[in-house]
């Protein structure tokens, strides 16, 4: 495992919603930092989960900054949705009782070797098979993330 950071779809939302100002600034505080250390991962799923979100209208924003979005991080996903994760995934659920697309998203961030996943949906604290989930806006990303 590395200092890698799998990224949940909800940090990058809140980093665009202005709904949410406190939110919104801890979202891009994790976000910048992450992308300085050069740390964080998202997978295929996630990009699709913002471009939707986008899309749909829950999030203020137009179609081409929806684009620009998710075309910014597609160098943060590693990997692809395929029969392997999808077995990973139902191996996670059966030992997590996870929601099937959080399974999914878990799966994809063993695989690229992710030290911790970044998500308000889990359970803060909780250790996967060596990953460390993290809620975003219980811990700064100075408390975890260490220089090598």
């Amino acid at each position: 495992m590395t200092d890698r950071v799998f990224v949940d779809t909800n940090v990058f939302l809140y980093a665009r919603d202005d709904r949410y100002p406190e939110k919104q600034a801890v979202a891009r505080r994790w976000l910048a930092v992450l992308a300085a250390r050069e740390a964080a991962v998202v997978s295929p799923q996630v990009l699709g989960e913002i471009h939707h979100t986008l899309l749909r209208g829950k999030v203020a924003v137009s179609p081409n900054e929806a684009r620009r979005t998710t075309r910014a991080i597609e160098t943060w996903s590693h990997g692809a949705t395929d029969l392997e994760l999808i077995h990973a995934a139902w191996s996670l659920r059966e030992k997590t009782g996870f929601q099937w697309w959080d399974c999914v998203m878990l799966g994809a961030a063993l695989r690229a070797g992710c030290r911790y996943l970044l998500s308000e949906d889990y359970q803060h604290g909780r250790e996967v098979e060596g990953i460390t989930i993290l809620d975003p806006f219980r811990v700064t990303p100075e408390t975890i993330l260490t220089d090598h």
